[in-house]
C-alpha cells in the first residue's frame, strides 16, 4: 500500500481483519438460505481509526475500512484482480499514455447525488496539493504533471490545475500519464484514489471526516457510528451494485487485549478473532482455525539522525528472530533477514521470486553484533522504542529490549507505549529513536516496497537520504523499456538499505492465526492494498 504506506502498522497483523482460510475461494454470492438468515456480521479491531479522509490516510485500518464504504473507478475482487467499481468501461489510446473511463450511470453518493468525474478530479488534486499534501501522494507521480506539481522551485509547484486529469462530461474522466505504468490500475482501486464530492467537503470543512454524518459514502456500506470503541457500518442502498451486498450490518469492536479475542469468540459475541500465541497449541486443532503467510514485513526503523551507524548494524543482528516467530509469534510469521517478502514478485525474464538474488542479508549473529558494538565504542546508552499499546506488540516490544540489552552491553531500551493515533503522530513527526513498525504492499509491484526509502518521501519517517538510492528508484518509475534490468536494480537497492545503510531491522515476514466462523463466506483477504473487502461476505446456515 500500500505506498498497501502504505507505513502500515501492527493493526494488520494483530486485529481480526486478518484474512480468509479457505472460504474466500467460495463464489456462490446468492442462495435462497442467505435471504433467510440475519446478515450481521461482528468483527474486532485491534485499534481505533485514525482517519476517514482518503487523502489523509496511510495505515490498514483506515485504508481497509474505507474500502467497506467507499469506491475508486475499480476494486479488487475474489480473485485479486481487478472488478468494475464506479468505471463501468475504459479505452486506452495506443500508447496507453491517455486512459479514459466511463462511469456508471447508477453511481451515487449517500445523499442520492450522482458520482461524477469532478469528483475524483477534486480528490486527486487534494491529495497532490503542497497544503493538503498526502502521504502516499507519491503514487500519483505517473499522472501527467503530478511531480512538477509536488516539487519545490518547479514552475508548475502548486498548480494543480495542470494536472492531467480531465473530465470531458460529467460520467467521463481521461486521465493523461506522463509515465504508461502497468500498475496504474491498481492504483485507481487504492483509496487515495477514491473521490470525494468538493461541494460537501467545503460545507463540512474542518469536520470533514471526523463523524459519520460528515461523510458521504458511496461504497458498499455507509458508516452510521463510531466511537473509540468501535464503530458499525450498514447496507448503502444507493450503492449502484447493491443487490450483490448481502450484509445488512457490521459491528466492530475495538479489543486491544488480544488474549482477551478468543473468549469473545467463543462465547459467539464475534465471528472472526485473531488468536494470542499463548492460544495457538490449544486452538491448533480446531475445525475455525488456521494460519497464513502474508507479503507484510516487520522491522525496526531507525531514526538515523539520532542511532549512528554502527550501532544500528549491531542492533539487526542481535535479535534473535526464530525465537521470536516460533515461540513468542507462532502465527504463521516467518523469521526475516530481508526488507522484500518472498513470494510477493518475480524476475520478469526467470520467474526467480525477488529474494532469490540475495536471499538473507542481515541474520542474527551475537559475535557479529558484539563487533559493531565495539567499533561502536561500547557506548552506555538509552535507546527509546516506540510502539502501540496492542497487546501483543508490548510482548513483542519486551522480547526485543531483552535481546538487545543481554547482546550488546550498556544498551537500555525504554519502551514508549502510544495509542495507534499518538504513534503515528510521533512517527510523522519524526520523533522516536527507534520504532516498531511494518509494512504490506499497495500494488502488485516491486516498487510499492522499494521506494519506502526515497529522500522526504510520504512514508519515509526516518531522516534518511542517499541520492544514489533516490536515483535508481527514479529511473525505475520511468522506466519501463527493459523490465528485467528495471528489476535487478530493485534487487540491487535492498543492500543499501539494509547492509550499507541499516535504515531497518528486519523481524519477521507477517503471518496471522485465525478463527473464524464456518458460516462466513466469501470473507475476501487482499494481499496488497486494503487487508479485505465485505463486499462478498454472506452469513450461512448460522443456526
Amino acid at each position: 500500500m500500500k505506498n498497501w504506506l502504505l507505513l502500515i502498522i501492527l493493526s494488520l497483523l494483530l486485529s481480526v481483519v486478518a484474512g480468509a482460510c479457505g472460504q474466500a475461494g467460495e463464489k456462490n454470492f446468492g442462495r435462497e438460505q442467505v435471504e433467510k438468515e440475519e446478515q450481521v456480521l461482528n468483527l474486532l479491531s485491534s485499534a481505533d481509526l485514525p482517519t476517514m479522509d482518503t487523502t489523509e490516510a496511510d495505515d490498514s485500518a483506515s485504508f481497509t475500512a474505507m474500502n467497506q464504504v467507499f469506491e475508486g473507478l475499480y476494486r479488487l475482487g475474489p480473485d485479486q484482480k481487478l472488478v468494475p467499481g464506479v468505471a463501468k468501461a475504459l479505452e486506452k489510446s495506443e500508447d496507453g499514455r491517455v486512459l479514459t473511463f466511463h462511469l456508471h450511470e447508477k453511481a451515487k453518493w449517500s445523499d442520492g447525488s450522482p458520482v461524477t468525474a469532478h469528483d475524483f478530479i477534486f480528490a486527486w488534486k487534494k491529495a497532490i496539493h503542497p497544503k493538503t499534501l498526502s502521504p502516499y501522494a507519491y503514487l500519483f507521480k505517473p499522472i501527467q504533471n503530478a511531480e512538477a506539481i509536488m516539487t519545490k522551485g518547479n514552475p508548475l509547484f502548486g498548480k494543480v490545475d495542470v494536472l492531467g486529469v480531465k473530465a470531458l462530461n460529467d460520467k467521463t474522466l481521461q486521465v493523461t500519464l506522463d509515465i504508461p505504468v502497468p500498475y496504474f490500475l491498481y492504483l485507481t482501486a487504492f483509496p487515495t484514489f477514491f473521490p470525494q464530492k468538493e461541494s460537501f467537503v467545503k460545507k463540512t470543512g474542518s469536520e470533514y471526516a471526523l463523524y459519520p454524518d460528515k461523510m458521504l459514502y458511496n461504497g458498499p456500506f455507509f458508516m452510521s457510528k463510531w466511537t473509540t470503541s468501535g464503530w458499525t457500518f450498514e447496507k448503502n442502498r444507493t450503492y449502484w451494485d447493491r443487490d450483490t451486498v448481502k450484509l445488512e450490518k457490521i459491528h466492530y469492536k475495538v479489543m486491544k487485549d488480544a488474549a482477551s479475542e478468543t473468549n469473545l469468540f467463543e462465547t459467539g459475541q464475534v465471528d472472526r478473532a485473531s488468536v494470542h500465541a499463548a492460544f495457538i497449541d490449544y486452538y491448533q486443532n480446531h475445525p475455525d482455525f488456521y494460519t497464513k503467510r502474508d507479503p507484510s514485513m516487520w522491522f525496526l526503523k531507525f531514526n538515523v539522525d539520532r542511532i549512528p551507524l554502527l550501532q544500528r548494524k549491531a542492533i539487526q543482528r542481535a535479535i534473535n528472530k526464530e525465537q521470536l516467530v516460533e515461540n513468542l509469534l507462532k502465527n504463521g510469521s516467518v523469521k526475516a533477514d530481508y526488507f522484500f517478502p518472498e513470494g510477493f514478485a518475480f524476475h520478469p525474464t526467470s520467474g526467480e521470486d525477488f529474494r532469490a538474488k540475495y536471499g538473507n542479508l542481515v541474520s542474527y549473529d551475537v559475535d557479529e553484533a558484539k563487533r559493531y558494538w565495539k567499533e561502536a565504542g561500547s557506548p552506555k546508552v538509552t535507546w527509546e522504542l516506540l510502539i502501540s499499546d496492542q497487546d501483543q506488540t508490548k510482548k513483542i516490544a519486551e522480547f526485543i529490549k531483552n535481546e538487545l540489552e543481554t547482546n550488546l552491553p550498556g544498551l537500555t531500551i525504554s519502551i514508549n507505549v502510544q495509542p495507534f493515533k499518538q504513534r503515528l503522530a510521533l512517527d510523522h513527526a519524526i520523533n522516536y529513536d527507534i520504532q516498531l513498525a511494518g509494512w504490506g504492499p499497495d500494488y502488485q509491484d516491486p516498487l510499492t516496497f522499494m521506494d519506502l526509502w526515497v529522500t522526504d518521501g510520504g512514508n519515509n519517517k526516518t531522516n534518511y537520504e542517499n541520492p544514489e538510492y533516490d536515483k535508481v528508484i527514479e529511473e525505475a518509475i520511468s522506466n519501463y523499456h527493459s523490465l528485467a534490468a528495471r528489476f535487478e536494480s530493485l534487487q540491487n537497492l535492498e543492500v543499501i538499505v539494509l547492509k550499507d545503510d541499516a535504515v531497518i531491522a528486519p523481524l519477521f515476514q507477517g503471518g496471522h492465526a485465525v478463527l473464524q466462523k464456518k458460516y462466513v463466506k466469501n470473507f475476501i483477504e487482499h494481499p496488497f492494498g486494503p487487508a479485505y473487502s465485505l463486499k462478498w461476505v454472506f452469513i450461512d446456515k448460522k443456526y
